[in-house]
């Protein structure tokens, strides 16, 4: 008796187990196949028949406005969810920077020289093109050419031990801009 209780409840699992597995829109699809089944074996005449296809018609897309829908709701929502939130403020959105242009601002972070009394020219970092940084110096009249080299100097071993510690030194390039300060109207 039990045995036959045991087989009988796996029996209706393994029967029942496929159908609950169903989504509500699925099920809902599903069901009008059978009710257009059921139209057409009761259907005498071709009118008949049109009938019932413009009756499934109808229901499947109730289904679809439907079930269906409410689905696609719930998956959009599961999706957003699993989305890394994007700042929307312009600014925030995320960016890495390419090679050179990290290597451009760490060399400025470390190398950034403004004009002062006792040193009359200013040193910048900057990109030049996707291979080269430039060191761009601007002096006033009167600054030291020899001090302005060895900065320069300075400078460029600092960029390619840089470049070397991250392995881009066989393809990063150094160009050298001297300006002077342009004149004030």
């Amino acid at each position: 008796m039990h045995a036959f209780l045991v087989f009988v409840l796996a029996a209706l699992l393994c029967v029942a187990s496929p159908l609950s597995a169903q989504t509500p829109c699925a099920s809902c699809l599903n069901t009008v196949e059978e009710g257009l089944r059921a139209c057409l074996g009761n259907a005498f005449s071709s009118e008949d028949r049109v009938a019932c296809e413009d009756k499934r018609q109808a229901q499947m897309q109730a289904c679809v406005a439907g079930e269906c829908k409410v689905e696609r709701d719930e998956q959009a929502v599961r999706e957003r969810r699993s989305e890394p939130q994007v700042p929307k403020r312009s600014g925030l959105t995320p960016y890495t920077p390419t090679s050179i242009e990290w290597l451009a601002l760490t060399a400025n972070a470390q190398l950034q020289e403004q004009a002062s009394a006792d040193r009359p020219y200013s040193l910048h970092v900057v990109e030049a093109d996707p291979e080269t940084l430039a060191i761009v110096v601007r002096h006033q009249p009167g600054a030291s050419r020899e001090q302005m080299a060895r900065s320069i100097a300075t400078a460029r071993q600092v960029i390619m031990s840089t470049a070397k510690r991250h392995g881009w030194d066989a393809w990063v390039k150094i160009q050298e801009r001297v300006e002077p300060v342009p004149a004030k109207p």
